[in-house]
């Protein structure tokens, strides 16, 4: 649904940055995953040594949940939920209902400007897996696509975990979502395995924890969307935080003077057509950065700063002139 713009790392490390009996090392990792990249930069005390290869296990990790959530292939959750006329409860694995709960929150809150429901709609405007366009699709076949979503014909379970679709073509698709999720997880298992201080990147989403091998705070920076690479619009300390922008200005297309961005208003079925190209969200989480930075950007930089302040999320909106 979204598209994560280029978030840079400041003070980026690509090798181990001391020798052991000097002081901490900085060990870098990187990968694939979910048709972008992740990255970390993990700091270990004087003397520690690396129990196993934190690359090994996010990588495998990260390729679990993929696996989990993907649209694209036959076989996944996912895949199989779509494929699926049936309207009774349906069991998912436990990551998939708490990705769904959450994004039916967003929805909520949201009046349905956020919605998991799209993908006719999604597929229609020429940003799904049917292939672009170059023109914008004719009110009857939007009407259409619009008959077969709504979050509102979602329903979820926890415990145990189960979805149900009211209409047999319901599909849904939570790529906008999944990314933080699997931050957060990858993260929780880093600190299970005594690690402290690290910053993890999985496609853009950002998660800080601890202190760099200086014991400064790791620094993180937002470009504006034609800045040069490396020139950072805004540069903050992120402690023990989690940092998320969501734009629009990466996937879209122009036609008759009007340009079509890949991020839809559920409420509409339209490309959204406020002004603003992103919107950064910083929270405790990484889950809630990334699935609110979403939400947000759909909703708009009018009605969503109103909720944002309501619900008291940090949130900034980078608008066009």
């Amino acid at each position: 649904m979204t598209t994560k713009p280029c978030l840079i790392l400041l003070a980026f490390v690509l090798s181990l940055t001391a020798c052991r009996d000097r002081g901490p090392q900085v060990v870098h990792a990187e990968g694939r995953t979910m048709g972008t990249t992740w990255s970390i930069q993990l700091v270990l005390p004087a003397g520690q040594t690396l129990d196993s290869q934190p690359a090994d296990f996010i990588q495998g990790r990260l390729d679990e949940l993929e696996s989990l959530f993907t649209n694209w292939k036959p076989d996944s959750p996912v895949s199989r939920f779509n494929q699926s006329s049936n309207t009774d409860w349906q069991t998912v694995p436990k990551e998939l209902a708490e990705v769904v709960t959450q994004a039916q929150k967003l929805s909520q809150e949201t009046g349905g400007a956020f919605d998991i429901t799209l993908s006719p709609l999604i597929d229609l405007w020429g940003f799904g897996a049917k292939g672009r366009r170059d023109t914008p699709p004719d009110e009857a076949a939007i009407i259409q696509a619009q008959s077969q979503c709504g979050w509102q014909r979602l329903e979820v379970k926890l415990n145990p975990p189960q979805l149900r679709k009211t209409h047999p073509d319901l599909q849904i698709n939570v790529s906008a979502l999944v990314e933080g999720y699997a931050a957060d997880d990858i993260v929780r298992k880093l600190e299970a395995a005594g690690y402290r201080d690290f910053l993890l990147d999985v496609g853009g989403e950002l998660v800080a924890r601890g202190n760099k091998a200086d014991g400064t705070p790791w620094q993180v920076g937002i470009q504006q969307p034609d800045a040069v690479k490396g020139e950072a619009m805004l540069r903050m300390p992120l402690v023990n935080q989690a940092l998320s922008t969501s734009g629009t200005y990466r996937q879209y297309y122009e036609t008759g003077g009007h340009r079509y961005a890949h991020v839809l208003d559920g409420r509409t079925g339209r490309p959204v057509t406020h002004r603003a190209v992103s919107v950064s969200v910083v929270a405790d989480t990484c889950f809630q950065a990334d699935s609110w930075s979403t939400a947000l950007l759909a909703l708009g930089p009018k009605e969503g700063t109103t909720l944002a302040k309501r619900l008291g999320l940090h949130a900034f909106y980078l608008e066009e002139k």
